[in-house]
């Protein structure tokens, strides 16, 4: 589709485009406008009109537009043949939008003067304004004919030929105007351009040919006539085109991807990908476009392991080129994150966001990748260094809380999680995160008042959230109080989330805690159950039930069973007595 231009308009309507609407205006109605022109006036009034046609300039120069109207309606009010006055009355209306006097303005100056160029000019923009095309064009026309070397007119003609989409008289004017001017290449360019959204193919492709053996070692035109001999079914033409610009350009990245996609259209597969790894060899090839033909590998990529091992060929040609460039690495570490291989992609992420700390998608992915590693060292630093450049992200004040709160540094976590809520007023999703973080918060700092107004506070903005209702009913049982309550929260957690490991341990511990120890067993069963790996916490309740039920030397078997399982996990340690319980073979609350 040809990228059709405005209407240029010529210069008397882009000076002082947009100013304050006048509150009176001078009019020539069409009633009004003498079917003869008014005799001549004296010559000092003459005089007058011309001083008063001055001054009427220098306010319109200082932006005084009211003025300048009232003075050039003057200068016409003294002499009725100053056709220069109602030209200027003529654009000062069309600029504010009083289509109509303006167009009468402008007639009346051309019949004073009907030779002017300018006059008819703006005649011609004034009935585009109202897309009163057909007679816009019929004065750029008439102009044209009667001035057929003056290339601003042949020039301005052919804009509104185009706008209007009168293709095949359009060509007859680029022609006209090149036997004026002489062979332009933009010209060129654009008229083959028309000829293309005319369908009119075969003589495109004489066009630029002809363009071609005007500029013979221009490989931007090369381009052009060989793509216009690809689309038209002539690829061994194109081919040696593509080849004729390599003897130019050896380093035309551009030419190597067309014979990448002409080798790939004739079914070797092999010779397009050399031609495409010798394009990414290519300085003058962008990293953007680069990233382009990545980003269809990520794809094509997902199910084929030969695109995979491609583009692995060709992120490391990409890293050769441009080691510094925070989207070169970026894209290496998407591939990364895909295979799973996490350790790698987060240095590639880390080194993007280094390169371009502004950039908050690079920081992102590489904390999300250290939360998923359970790397809090590393979720600290970066989630600190990210804070440097966005102090108004919650999302990093959620990595920074996490971090701070899986290290045991509570204080640090609740000042995190207490300003990320605050950022995520509009967004009560997020906000119930923060707040049930910080209820786990608080709850390690055994500020036990504020982490049940958190939770409150989650549960009152989501009553179905689960997180906060199984959190809120666990700690509430291990202090013994509000159990009837707690139970009805976790009940309705498992409602939402049945098999939720977590959950079940929670409902059997809070059946514990009422006394109910054979629904208690029961319930933490399940959720071993439904462990892949089962938590030092779970166990040891497990162990406990037992106990109560004088399972004794069951109960010891999960208590070791517990302490096994907390050597090998860094944040849940189990009660404070689990040591002791399996020392002494003994429960102990």
């Amino acid at each position: 589709m040809i990228p059709l231009p405005r209407i240029i308009f010529s210069v008397v309507l882009l000076s002082g485009l947009f100013f304050t609407a006048c509150s009176s205006q001078q009019r020539i109605t069409e009633e009004e406008a003498p079917a003869e022109l008014p005799a001549p006036v004296s010559q000092i009034r003459q005089l007058e009109s011309s001083a008063l046609l001055i001054d009427g300039s220098k306010q319109k120069m200082l932006g005084n537009f009211t003025n300048a109207i009232v003075l050039y309606a003057e200068a016409l009010e003294r002499d009725p043949l100053n056709s220069a006055a109602a030209y200027e009355l003529a654009k000062l209306h069309a600029q504010q939008g009083h289509i109509r006097d303006a167009e009468n303005f402008i007639k009346h100056s051309i019949r004073v003067e009907p030779e002017n160029i300018y006059y008819q000019l703006l005649l011609a923009d004034i009935y585009f304004l109202q897309q009163k095309n057909e007679e816009g064009l019929k004065v750029q026309r008439e102009l044209a004919n009667r001035r057929p070397n003056d290339l601003n007119i042949q020039i301005s003609l052919l804009s509104t030929l185009l706008y209007t989409g009168k293709y095949e008289e359009s060509i007859t004017v680029i022609d006209h105007i090149e036997t004026i001017s002489g062979f332009n290449n933009e010209l060129s360019m654009q008229k083959q351009q028309i000829l293309m959204e005319m369908g009119e193919t075969e003589r495109a492709i004489e066009e630029a040919e002809r363009l071609v053996s005007f500029f013979p070692n221009e490989p931007v035109y090369i381009e052009v006539l060989a793509e216009l001999y690809s689309q038209t079914g002539k690829a061994e033409k194109a081919y040696e085109l593509y080849h004729r610009i390599l003897e130019v350009q050896p380093d035309n990245a551009m030419a190597r991807l067309l014979l990448a996609d002409y080798y790939r259209n004739a079914g070797d597969e092999e010779r397009s990908f050399q031609e495409l790894k010798k394009a990414f060899q290519s300085e003058k090839f962008t990293v953007e476009g680069k990233a382009r033909i990545l980003f269809s590998y990520y794809y094509l990529s997902e199910e084929d392991s030969v695109y995979l091992q491609q583009a692995y060929e060709l992120i490391d040609i990409l890293l050769e080129m441009h080691p510094d460039d925070h989207e070169a690495n970026a894209i290496y570490g998407d591939f990364l994150y895909r295979e799973e291989r996490l350790e790698e992609a987060r240095e590639y992420f880390y080194r993007a966001a280094q390169i371009e700390p502004s950039e908050l998608r690079f920081w992102q992915q590489t904390l999300i990748i250290d939360s998923r590693l359970n790397n809090y060292e590393n979720l600290l630093k970066a989630s600190e260094e990210s804070l440097e450049y966005f102090f108004e992200q919650p999302v990093l004040f959620f990595f920074n809380g996490l971090a701070h709160f899986h290290l045991k540094n509570y204080e640090d976590a609740v000042s995190a999680f207490r300003y990320g809520r605050d950022l995520t007023l509009s967004d009560p999703e997020f906000q119930i995160e923060f707040l049930t973080l910080l209820g786990d918060s608080y709850h390690r700092l055994d500020n036990h008042d504020a982490s049940d107004r958190a939770y409150q506070e989650a549960l009152i903005l989501d009553p179905d959230n689960s997180i906060a209702l199984n959190n809120y009913s666990y700690y509430l049982s291990l202090r013994g109080i509000k159990l009837d309550e707690a139970k009805e929260m976790s009940a309705r957690s498992l409602e939402i989330e049945p098999d939720n490991a977590a959950y079940l341990d929670t409902f059997g511990w809070i059946n514990y805690k009422m006394g109910n120890y054979q629904e208690a067993k029961k319930w933490i069963w399940k959720s071993l159950e439904n462990s892949e790996k089962p938590s030092p916490t779970v166990l040891e309740h497990y162990g406990d039930v037992l106990y109560k039920l004088g399972e004794k030397e069951e109960a010891l078997e999960y208590w070791q069973k517990a302490l096994k399982a907390k050597a090998e996990d860094d944040f849940d340690r189990g009660s404070d007595f689990l040591e002791k319980k399996v020392r002494d073979q003994k429960l102990y609350e």
